[in-house]
């Protein structure tokens, strides 16, 4: 239930950034009739479900409850998304600008999700549809191209379409993540003053 939740929190996020930057004229989307409808949904599928599993693991799963025991869920999600940014700095088309955005749309977005659910498959969830929705429309997922179910044609500045790197780099999905992370965080803290005030009780 925690997976399918964050896979429709995951694909909502995606979908709507791509149509609000398509509504401000930065994408235009053509079915590509020739393409190969179920190898497509392989090669998207498959490399996006390996990234949620390993990335969430590897950033959610051990380094930010490592730095949550030393010092606390606020320095652990600071931590952890900024080398979740320096991460994908190797991509193709990345930038320093590309690299912040990822810090702020990715990084504070999947550590809220872990902190709020208190579990790695809401995140893997929301993880793995980001990368899989973006590769079926056929959007650059972090600087790696797609062969998607539509053929994209970017158009206008970089701050809106995210240019080379892809929707990650566009300024459209750093503001609609952090309007997600927000209540995520708020009900992170009420969840934690509900088990202070359970223990004092208890």
């Amino acid at each position: 239930m925690e997976t399918v939740l964050g896979v429709l929190t995951g694909s909502v996020f995606i979908i709507g950034s791509a149509l609000i930057i398509m509504a401000l004229g930065g994408y235009s989307f053509q079915w590509a009739s020739s393409a190969d409808t179920s190898s497509i949904l392989i090669f998207s599928i498959t490399p996006a479900l390996s990234a949620a599993i390993v990335e969430e693991l590897i950033f959610r799963g051990l380094m930010l409850q490592a730095i949550d025991k030393i010092g606390g869920k606020t320095l652990a999600l600071a931590v952890t998304s900024l080398f979740f940014g320096v991460a994908h700095l190797g991509n193709t088309g990345a930038t320093l600008w590309s690299a912040f955005a990822i810090v702020l749309e990715a990084g504070v977005l999947l550590g809220a999700a872990f902190l709020w659910r208190r579990n790695l498959w809401f995140a893997m969830g929301l993880h793995f549809a980001w990368n899989a929705v973006e590769g079926l429309l056929g959007i650059p997922v972090s600087g790696h191209p797609s062969a998607g179910l539509f053929t994209v044609k970017v158009h206008g500045p970089a701050l809106l379409t995210g240019g080379d790197f892809g929707l990650e780099g566009s300024i459209i999905p750093i503001v609609i993540s952090l309007l997600i992370s927000i209540p995520m965080l708020i009900g992170t803290a009420r969840n934690r003053r509900a088990e202070k005030e359970m223990n004092v009780h208890g």
